[in-house]
Order: structure tokens, then sequence, then C-alpha cells
């Protein structure tokens, strides 16, 4: 499944450590939008995930990587709506084996 909105998610093993990485990057079309913009794009993006999220079954493997992403994105709404992200940074987010096959799964799905 290919996620549409204001980030662009990779998952990358990391072989200094004994798990795998989360790599997330804002659009430039979000970086560009002005403050208040952001935090609408945003909120609408986690609301139109929350909507996904729901409408699927509780063992499909795109909804498991959409929930990690939902979580991420949930603690990233204040700070987006702040201004105190750096949104020209890549994130990264350490994630277990688990989390990184579901996270695979929806990228590449």
């Amino acid at each position: 499944m290919d996620i549409q909105g204001p980030i662009k998610i990779g998952v990358v093993n990391d072989p200094e450590t004994t798990g795998w990485e989360l790599q997330m990057n804002f659009t430039d079309d979000f970086k560009s939008a002005d403050l208040e913009q952001q935090g609408k794009v945003f909120a609408a993006y986690l609301a139109d995930l929350a909507q996904e999220i729901n409408g699927r079954e509780a063992d499909d493997a795109n909804r498991a990587g959409m929930l990690i992403v939902q979580q991420i994105g949930e603690q990233l709404l204040p700070h987006i709506q702040a201004g105190e992200i750096a949104l020209e940074e890549t994130m990264i987010v350490e994630i277990g084996r688990e989390q990184a096959f579901s996270l695979t799964d929806l990228i590449n799905g």
C-alpha cells in the first residue's frame, strides 16, 4: 500500500544495532506550508489513517504497520502544531523486527 500524506517512510536494517530503523521525512509540499496549514494537514492525515485502520481486519499486516505510523504521528502532532520539529531532518525511530516487517509490507504492498 502506498502511503499518501505529509511524510515519506522507509525501513532500514541497521547492521550496527540489533534492530531496524523507521526513517521518516516530510514532503517538500508539507515543509513549504505555513505552520497553521502544517498542523491542519498533519491532523487530517492522522484522521484519514485512523479511518483506514478501522476498516481493516485485526490480523491485516498493513493495519499493523499503519498503527505504528499512527502512534508516532500522534506523538508528533502537538510538536508539529507548535513548530518545534525540524522538518528538514530525517526522524529515526528504532523498531523491532516484527514491526519492521509490518512496515515493510505496508510500504511495499
